[in-house]
């Protein structure tokens, strides 16, 4: 039970974040955030997005429920939490036309040592994450309350993993625009 409070807590923080986004007018926001039935919302509001996975996350810790379907579940709230990590970090690149090359070009001109520490830990960061991405496909495989136990605390790490790559990617946006 304490993976499914820390995955509430991680999903609480996403739906502040996600508050604070769509109280701000953006150019280039969509009207829909996702196009696929990963959500059963359409909305040009994250928060929305943010609330269906907290409804996914409730349903899990209903008692009737099955191994089979508690396991579709945590595979579904992973994939909830991916997308809605990528939303976050392509936020920046939807605020202005041409915004991409304006930070392809901010990022060329960065060659100090803390930039470079930076972009090092966001490439080990990410590769953590592709790591334990394969770790749950793996757990996923398997029914037994163990493997949901287990995909259930990869979920947990997963989304501190995706929190600091947030992070890192923010403190990266900084520098460059001090730089």
């Amino acid at each position: 039970m304490d993976l499914l409070a820390t995955l509430k807590h991680q999903l609480q923080q996403l739906r502040q974040q996600a508050e604070q986004l769509d109280a701000k007018p953006m150019a280039g926001k969509p009207q829909n955030w996702f196009y696929s039935g990963l959500f059963n919302c359409r909305s040009p509001h994250l928060a929305d997005y943010v609330a269906d996975a907290q409804r996914n996350l409730r349903h899990l810790s209903d008692a009737k429920l099955t191994d089979a379907t508690r396991q579709r579940l945590v595979q579904r709230l992973s994939e909830q939490t991916s997308a809605l990590t990528q939303a976050f970090r392509n936020v920046d690149t939807r605020k202005t036309p041409g915004a991409k090359a304006a930070y392809a070009k901010a990022v060329l001109q960065q060659v100090n040592t803390s930039s470079q520490q930076l972009y090092q830990q966001l490439s080990d960061t990410q590769e953590f994450e592709r790591r334990l991405q394969d770790m749950i496909t793996l757990a996923n495989r398997d029914n037994s309350p163990e493997a949901v136990q287990r995909a259930l605390a990869l979920h947990a790490r997963l989304g501190r993993c995706r929190k600091a790559l947030f992070d890192i990617e923010q403190q990266i946006q900084d520098l460059e625009r001090r730089g």
